[in-house]
């Protein structure tokens, strides 16, 4: 049993100990990683917002030279007449020369200053299929040139389209030898009034090598796709087809997340209102949150260690008390087997020894203790022994008033005063039977008594009066059982030696947490010296005539101690008044 006590105790108080300790350090650890998330997330928002803005900017100023060069176009409308029909000659004079120098030196000039940039072409229809560019000294015809699929493109959009832009290889001969095909863009604008063209190449991987420079994350791929879904930049050059392209520039939302080929992918889209592009931003989640999931780690991680060391310290906090508590309990068992006590004089270090001290002094002051409440509850089994023996088999007397009742009501064919005698003597013998308590609430002492009080009234045929005098404040109060009863029939012997009507008063009033219980009579009173000779027998506990004050006078004492016990003032002529005061706490 002791032992379960122990498991009990040990468990309970380290289930204290580590509530207080855990449940902080769960809250704080979710609410940083929530934390944690909500910020990354954010982060994750931003950057791939900043790196599509920066990465639109970078491109639609690098096309902006198309714009530049098409504005000269349309300003120098008579020079790009003459190339219309400098193309169409068979041969060239000398200021035809002049003049294709001029036109060439106009669009060689951006193409020498920016790196970017392969080559650009001009192209006006002409019958001989010949165009201007930078990559040559001067006319090349489409026949004798291994880039002529820009033409083909443009004579596809002809009519349909003033501007538009794909991806491209161009074929390349190095040292009279083909080459690895360079990749470009290739930005078309046409030039209506001549049904032409002017081409604008830009190197794909120089755009790549800008665009790497501004990501952080491993892994993304930024994708740049027209108004009908054509790739017109891939930088990573995956491979991804029309169904996925569509999944992606038909999603409403800014920032999402998809699933490609079987890979989660988290997707940044931004448009270009000039040139009716969409920007695409393929992030693998995996790289990601990468540095997230490492903070992720450190934090459950760290939470783990302080959970863990609070778990171990609540542990070894809980085991020491356990320890102390054992030795206290083996004090207790060793105190009530009646076995040797340890040396009161041991060293007092921490609260515990002071326990174990205060205990083993306690236990020592208390052996006289219990002697006194031995002697007090002998004393208390001795009175309520004589009560019952007093009663002359009341369980037996209880059964023949009960016959009695019947049989008066039987005689008389109807109830009658004799009936209400005995159903207070009944009423008040099945009280004094109640063994549940000794103790009662005063209300229910008063509610008994009055049947006492109605016995009484019969026998003496109404010889006196009774008057209660009392408020709500005693309800809280408990007596002992009977303990009005014998001072109400000791103020009826008091005044029945009077020729007028004996007067009773029981008065019951509340002084700070005790009750004060009164009863007075306007009797024949005693003399100052039978009054002291009263109140000195009551004091030594002797019996005399009065045997009911006595007996009260110790069951008062035994209950309440030096708190109880009877006080009785009197005067010869005028009547006695018997008090008790009655404890709120007991």
């Amino acid at each position: 049993m002791t032992n379960h006590y122990i498991r009990t105790y040990f468990l309970k108080n380290l289930i204290s100990l580590l509530i207080p300790m855990l449940i902080p350090l769960i809250v704080l650890g979710a609410l940083s990683i929530f934390l944690i998330q909500q910020y990354v997330l954010q982060d994750i928002i931003d950057r791939n917002t900043d790196l599509l803005t920066q990465t639109k900017e970078n491109i639609e100023l690098i096309f902006y030279e198309l714009d530049s060069l098409n504005s000269y176009i349309i300003s120098s409308t008579n020079q790009f007449d003459n190339l219309q029909q400098l193309m169409d000659k068979p041969s060239l004079t000398h200021q035809d020369y002049t003049d294709l120098v001029t036109l060439k030196n106009f669009i060689d000039a951006p193409k020498e200053a920016r790196e970017y940039i392969h080559s650009i072409y001009i192209y006006v229809k002409n019958d001989s299929g010949k165009y201007l560019s930078t990559t040559t000294t001067g006319l090349v015809e489409l026949r004798n040139t291994l880039d002529f699929n820009w033409y083909h493109s443009f004579v596809t959009h002809l009519g349909y389209e003033e501007t538009w832009a794909e991806s491209r290889t161009i074929k390349r001969i190095t040292n009279n030898q083909m080459d690895t095909p360079l990749n470009i863009i290739t930005m078309y604008r046409t030039i209506p009034k001549n049904n032409g063209v002017l081409v604008l190449n830009i190197k794909a991987d120089y755009l790549q090598q800008q665009l790497a420079s501004l990501s952080t994350t491993v892994g993304r791929n930024l994708v740049i796709v027209d108004n009908k879904n054509n790739i017109i930049f891939n930088e990573q050059n995956y491979e991804l087809g029309n169904r996925i392209i569509q999944r992606l520039t038909s999603n409403p939302n800014a920032f999402f997340d998809m699933t490609i080929d079987g890979k989660p992918y988290v997707i940044s889209k931004m448009e270009s209102s000039k040139y009716d592009w969409t920007f695409l931003s393929i992030n693998p989640k995996t790289s990601l949150y990468q540095v997230p999931k490492k903070l992720l780690k450190l934090v459950l991680f760290l939470s783990a260690i302080c959970i863990i060391g609070s778990v171990i310290y609540a542990f070894w906090i809980t085991r020491k008390a356990t320890v102390h508590m054992r030795k206290i309990l083996a004090i207790f068992q060793s105190a009530e087997q009646g076995g040797v006590l340890p040396d009161i004089s041991i060293p007092v270090n921490d609260v515990y020894s002071l326990i174990t001290h205060k205990v083993l002094l306690n236990f020592t002051e208390q052996n006289t203790l219990k002697r006194k409440l031995a002697e007090k509850k002998y004393k208390e089994q001795t009175l309520e022994l004589a009560a019952l023996q007093s009663q002359l088999n009341p369980h037996f007397l209880f059964n023949t008033l009960e016959t009695l009742n019947w049989r008066a009501i039987s005689l008389t064919g109807k109830p009658n005063e004799l009936n209400d005698m005995i159903d207070n003597l009944a009423t008040i013998l099945r009280y004094s039977l109640d063994d549940e308590s000794s103790m009662v609430p005063i209300m229910e002492e008063i509610k008994y008594t009055k049947h006492y009080i109605d016995i009484l009234k019969a026998r003496h045929q109404n010889q006196f009066h009774v008057l209660w005098e009392y408020d709500d404040d005693i309800m809280p109060f408990k007596v002992k059982k009977l303990t009005i009863q014998p001072l109400i029939e000791n103020a009826i012997e008091h005044g029945k030696h009077k020729k007028l009507l004996c007067h009773i008063k029981i008065k019951l009033t509340v002084q700070a947490d005790s009750m004060i219980l009164a009863v007075i009579d306007n009797g024949k009173g005693m003399e100052r010296s039978q009054l002291q000779l009263v109140r000195e027998r009551l004091q030594q506990n002797e019996q005399y005539s009065h045997i009911g004050l006595s007996n009260t006078h110790k069951r008062l004492l035994v209950a309440f101690g030096d708190h109880g016990g009877l006080t009785i003032l009197s005067k010869k002529g005028w009547g006695t008044v018997v008090k008790m005061k009655i404890p709120l706490k007991i």
